[in-house]
Parts: C-alpha cells; structure tokens; sequence
C-alpha cells in the first residue's frame, strides 16, 4: 500500500516509521524544511531512542521517504499538532493538511486523522477541504483515529494498545481498519467519528481528574499526614488506583484536551474544569513550599528537570517555568538543570557543575534518571547552602541527609499549615 503521512512530529515520524516497518511505502511529509532535509541525510531529532531506532531503520530500508511535497497515495495519515491557544483548539495545521492532500485524494482512497481534536473537527474539516474542490465525501473514506502513545513508550505502544477508529461511515472505519491492522497488535475498536474523537478527550480528562486528586491529597501534609504512604496503601484496595502528586501537570495533551470536553457542554463540567484549576495551581504551592524551606539569605535555586515527565526530552507544559517565573518573581536567581530537555524557554543549564555551584537549594522536578542519579556529596561540595525539596518523592532521602542536607519531600507531612494559607 502506498501512504503520505502528514506531520513528522513525535508522533507522524514514528506511525511512519512503523507503517514502512510494515512493508508499506510510505511518503513522510512535512512543511518544516529544515526536519526533511535533516531525516534525508539521516539525522533525527527526536530524542527517544526506540524512535530514533525505528526511524533509521525505516529510513535505511528505503521504505520511508521524507518529503516536502505530498504525494498521491492509497492512504492518508494526519499526525499534525493542534495546540491550544487562550484554551481553544488551534486547528490551523490540522486544516492546512487537509488542503494539502484534498487536490491528491482519489475515489477509493482513505484518509485518516490521528490528532487530537474537539469532538466533531474530523467531518467538519473534512467537508471544507474536499467540498472545496468538489470531491463527494462518499467517494472516499473518512476516518480518526486517536493517537494513543506514551512519550517514553511510544514505539510499544504504537505497536500493542487498542485502537479506536472513528468512521464517517461503517465502511469508512473498516477501511482505515485494513491499514492498522498491519502494524497493530492490539485489539482495534471500530465506531462513529464522533465516538472516537471523544473517548480520546474523555482518556486525558480521565487522567487529569485523577491526577488532580492526587495533588489535592498534598494539603493533608499540613496537618501531619504522609500523603506519599497514604497513597500507597490505599492503592492497596482492588478498587483503588490513585496517581501519584507532583508540581504540575504537563505534556501536549493532559492539561489542554480535558478543555475540549468541558467545551463541548459547558454547563455539566464542574469536575473536570475543577481538576483543571487544582493542577494549575501545583507549581504555585511547590514555590511556597521551596520559599519557605530556603535557609535564610538563600539566593541561587536550581531547579532539577525542565521536561514534564522522566526521562522524555518534551518540554511542552511543563511545571518548571511556571516554578521558575514563580520563584524569579520572589527574588530569586533561578536556574534549571536538565541535559535531555528541548525547547525549554527558561534559564536551562546543561553541565551539572555549573548547575550546582553557588546554589542554596535544589528542588527536584522532572525526576530523570540523571536527576536521581545525582550524587549528593557532589551537591554538597559545589553548593552554598545544603537544603534539596523533592516534589516526586524521587531522591535517596538518607544519602542527601547523611551530606548535610534539610531535605523536603513534598507531602511527607513537614509542610505546615499556615503555608497552605491562599492556596484554597
């Protein structure tokens, strides 16, 4: 089967690099440039390493062939970005596109969407890109297909999660079927656009309510509690499954996607909106929790980890700038360590040394395996001060002890009462 894949971005690389795995031949497409020209010679830019591994191979294979042209094919896969501005759906990309392939598209081809949109975007864009030309909607295949891929695990998961596909028609998911197939080992769900555009909302509101209320538990450590043990022995009930707290909630999708659910029926989405605010406000209260721990006359804080989950380079949404806008504005020279991150707007230092010397105090992040890894007399030899706050009870907390260090676990019961105060 032929097939252009619209977007290779952490997502569209990888889908293309596994369709082409897959033996189909497959035109990867992408307006930047640079990214071809880049793919071309060989050099790829994602920082996971099963998908740079998979991409290469795909590319040495011949199967794969980046391009910044589309090409006429059997089938059409859309991985574009929809980010959200002033908290709306941006489908600029998204609709450019599908104007992009719309002029290609024959009778009998299959077009497929991948992003995450607002329930409804798949038909209504659909209809704008091909009515424009005059192409009737039932001589081609309209489907979505939700991206369903863990940054960290995205070459495992494109291969063994279920897939829900969306048709415009019954005949139209069941094509988009005959291309997953090839490549996914999972169970593949068939249903309405509509349907599926929705269960990929409901997933990431369904994560963001739950990790709110994990983050909510936090404020139990003002009066003693052990949130972190908490958590873990109610975990132990079978019916029981509560994520863990942290400084934030980030990534492309978790924070902005439960926004198109409450869109889509404003008047009966208390609780997720709810959720939204309760996870917003996170780096608010690790600021407080740093700015009341700091020794006296601290200046210099480093803040472990600008990326928003372990060990992934992606920076989007991310608690750290907030963390570091909050603490700059208390006074504080603030600095964030993190040797894998991209596309970090803040103050980022890569070397550790230059990290750590002169500091007062440390507040782990992003809890990388080289932020975990750090050694404490390390620390301690370049600092200033000696006091680490951890917001992933992430750390070794009796090697960090044993080298001098007040340290602070967030929601280990030392947070006292009246720091919480404005936090409601």
């Amino acid at each position: 089967m032929k097939i252009t894949v619209v977007g290779l971005g952490r997502i569209g690389l990888p889908t293309a690099a596994v369709l082409a795995e897959s033996g189909h031949d497959v035109v990867g497409y992408d307006a930047d440039k640079r990214l071809i020209a880049n793919l071309a010679s060989g050099r790829i830019e994602l920082a996971e390493h099963g998908v740079r591994e998979l991409a290469q191979r795909a590319l040495d294979g011949g199967r794969l062939h980046p391009s910044t042209m589309p090409f006429p094919a059997d089938a059409f896969v859309v991985c574009t970005p929809t980010p959200t501005v002033e908290r709306r759906a941006d489908l600029s990309a998204v609709d450019a596109a599908f104007a992009a392939i719309a002029p290609l598209v024959q009778e009998g081809n299959v077009v497929i969407l991948e992003s995450t949109v607002p329930p409804g975007t798949t038909a209504a864009v659909a209809e704008r890109a091909f009515n424009a030309l005059g192409i009737d909607l039932d001589s081609i295949h309209v489907a979505h297909c939700p991206e369903r891929a863990l940054p960290g695990k995205i070459v495992d998961e494109l291969l063994w999660n279920d897939r829900v596909i969306g048709g415009r028609r019954a005949i139209d998911a069941e094509m988009a079927r005959a291309v997953y197939a090839t490549f996914a080992r999972g169970d593949i769900h068939l249903t309405d656009l509509m349907t599926a555009e929705t269960v990929k909302v409901v997933e990431n509101a369904y994560r963001d309510v739950n990790l709110a209320f994990a983050n909510e538990l936090t404020a139990l450590e003002a009066v003693g509690i052990d949130v972190w043990k908490t958590i873990a022995l109610a975990n132990c009930h079978p019916r029981v499954a509560i994520l863990s707290p942290g400084p934030g909630v980030g990534g492309s999708a978790i924070p902005f996607d439960s926004q198109f659910l409450a869109d889509a029926n404003p008047f009966a989405s208390e609780l997720i909106r709810t959720a939204r605010r309760v996870n917003e406000r996170m780096p608010h209260l690790i600021a407080k929790v740093v700015r009341e721990f700091a020794p006296q006359g601290a200046r210099k804080i480093v803040l472990l980890g600008a990326s928003y989950k372990a060990d992934v380079d992606d920076t989007r949404g991310a608690p750290a700038y907030a963390i570091e806008t909050l603490l700059r504005g208390f006074g504080y020279e603030v600095v964030v360590y993190d040797p894998i991150a991209s596309g970090y707007l803040g103050n980022l230092v890569r070397n550790l040394d230059e990290a750590l010397t002169g500091a007062d105090v440390l507040v782990l992040v992003t809890d990388h395996s080289v932020v975990r890894d750090i050694p404490a007399a390390q620390a301690a030899a370049r600092m200033r001060g000696r006091c680490i706050v951890d917001s992933r009870n992430a750390i070794d907390v009796d090697a960090w002890t044993s080298c001098g260090f007040d340290v602070h676990v967030v929601g280990r019961g030392r947070f006292p009462a009246s720091a919480l105060a404005g936090m409601a």
